[in-house]
């Protein structure tokens, strides 16, 4: 592949900045080499009437995990059910072409960094063949394991980085992961993905060690004889194994306790909201507004298609927009590209910077020099992208 250059109406350089009539030129490689205004004299003839934005960041999505049937539960255990049932009929193979299929998709939708959630050790390959960044968590789970348990596993599941997609641990959630596992995880030293304060019942069985989670937990074998709950909820658990860190991002946060959002905050640890996920259960939508006025950098993802009717990014954000009326289009924009390169700790990813990936999307200018409409279009999803560029290469 050759590099290439395109001269725009507007770039948008990241969320708070932009350049009126500008080009951006990239080099063989994919990487821009120059991002500048230029004159009308060099723009005449050159001049295409688009709006050209970074590529967005899915900070948190599961592609390897297909749709449920209308039938499905909607209530979470039923429906983890369902999920670890659809997962064991399907093959390997099978499971791979799906998040390929998936990773397309979000692709065409503009995205062009990845926070994906392994369960099989598959995805990094997937994701590095179509050209994406990002990074792949290797999902761990298992109450029940202990230190030699947990040192075995995250051996069987180990999986390097590939290009500019990097490597992670996603040890799944307090109530499905033992002490000695996150310890195991935490270790390495290596960014971790954690799902947290997503349900009540997580957090009552965290504080009182009773409710269904215990149930399952003992149904399935994997409740420790001698176990015994952590008194707390989930952030100040987390707090007290040491997982409040840089390079640590947490998924969900629906059930956030007073307090948890100044240690967030505190310790540079990201929350990564999925709309999707949060109309599939009918729970009530974060209020990611109060969130930022505190500091707290809040991403976004798409979580799975078996959680999530419309899967797309775009879409996740038109969300976000309608519960949260007050967020500014450039937050929303922030929220879907810089603030999830922080929670991927990917920091080069989500603006256009010389060196940087030529990863960008566009959409019709329509004319004029105003930001604002191509902005708003894109954020609510109500104009279609005119193309996308992965390391230059046009895709759509």
């Amino acid at each position: 592949m050759s590099g290439g250059a395109l001269v725009a109406r507007r770039i948008w350089v990241d969320s708070d900045r932009s350049l009126e009539r500008a080009e951006i030129a990239w080099n063989a490689a994919g990487r821009v080499v120059a991002l500048r205004r230029v004159t009308r004299r060099a723009a005449h003839g050159r001049l295409r009437d688009l709006a050209l934005f970074p590529g967005l960041v899915d900070a948190h999505a599961h592609l390897q995990l297909a749709p449920l049937p209308a039938s499905a539960p909607r209530e979470f255990l039923g429906w983890v059910g369902a999920v670890m049932a659809a997962r064991a009929a399907t093959s390997p193979r099978a499971l791979r072409m799906l998040a390929r299929r998936h990773a397309l998709a979000l692709l065409r939708d503009g995205v062009t960094a990845v926070g994906e959630i392994d369960s099989i050790g598959s995805s990094a390959d997937v994701l590095a063949g179509l050209g994406l960044a990002g990074r792949c968590y290797q999902e761990l789970t298992g109450f029940h394991l202990d230190a030699v348990g947990a040192a075995a596993l995250l051996r069987a599941r180990h999986v390097g980085a590939r290009g500019d997609l990097g490597a992670g641990w996603s040890p799944h959630a307090p109530y499905s992961v033992s002490p000695a596992l996150f310890a195991a995880a935490n270790r390495r030293r290596v960014p971790l993905a954690i799902h947290c304060a997503e349900l009540p019942e997580e957090q009552q069985f965290l504080r009182t060690g009773r409710g269904p989670f215990r149930d399952l937990l003992a149904r399935l074998g994997r409740l420790p004889p001698d176990f015994r709950p952590a008194g707390v909820g989930a952030v100040r658990y987390l707090e007290r194994l040491g997982l409040l860190r840089r390079g640590v991002h947490l998924v969900h946060g629906q059930e956030l306790e007073r307090g948890d959002v100044p240690r967030l905050v505190a310790a540079q640890v990201p929350v990564v909201v999925c709309p999707g996920t949060v109309a599939w259960f009918a729970r009530t939508p974060p209020p990611v507004a109060r969130w930022l006025r505190a500091g707290l950098v809040v991403a976004i993802g798409t979580d799975s298609a078996a959680s999530n009717a419309g899967w797309s990014l775009r879409g996740e954000l038109a969300q976000l927009a309608r519960w949260a009326p007050s967020l500014s289009d450039r937050q929303l924009l922030a929220i879907a590209t810089i603030h999830g390169a922080q929670a991927l700790h990917a920091p080069g990813l989500g603006r256009l910077r010389r060196g940087g990936r030529a990863d960008f999307v566009g959409l019709d200018a329509l004319g004029a020099d105003d930001d604002a409409a191509p902005l708003a279009a894109l954020v609510h999803a109500t104009g279609p992208l005119a193309r996308v560029h992965l390391r230059g290469r046009r895709i759509v």
